[in-house]
């Protein structure tokens, strides 16, 4: 997948969210989340969403993109391919940061405009660093 492929998902993904992708106790990020009741609701990090769930492990939570190599590699089979580039890994590992970074505050304030506010400013960063095109109002559309 191309970058500028894989920062358009992840900010429609990002921006289209009410809030992070939390675990059941909504104090650690995941790829994929809980809701109020313990089970997963359907909602995955910036990284969760390019994980098919043919390659998805609960043992996967907890482990970065870019510090092991059985994320990268759920991620590679997801995408049919071998490996991910060394540039692959380096923006996911930003969008994962994004989506971590935007998160660490109470969760009733996470689950607000306080979110959207927060997330739009990550990618900007995430963007930029990449020197990637990024579109706040064609993202959320």
């Amino acid at each position: 997948m191309k970058q500028q492929e894989i920062f358009d998902a992840a900010s429609v993904h990002l921006m289209g969210m009410d809030g992070p992708s939390l675990d059941e106790h909504n104090d650690a990020c995941v790829y994929r989340g809980y809701g109020e009741d313990c089970e997963l609701n359907g909602q995955k990090c910036a990284v969760g969403l390019f994980i098919d769930d043919e390659h998805y492990s609960p043992d996967l939570e907890g482990q970065g993109v870019s510090g092991g190599q059985d994320v990268a590699d759920a991620v590679a089979a997801s995408w049919g391919q071998d490996d991910l580039t060394v540039d692959q890994i380096s923006l996911l590992a930003d969008l994962q940061d994004a989506h971590d970074d935007t998160s660490r505050d109470d969760v009733d304030s996470i689950k607000s405009r306080k979110w959207r506010n927060g997330i739009i400013d990550a990618l900007d960063g995430v963007a930029t660093k990449h020197h990637l095109r990024f579109d706040p109002k064609g993202a959320s559309a």
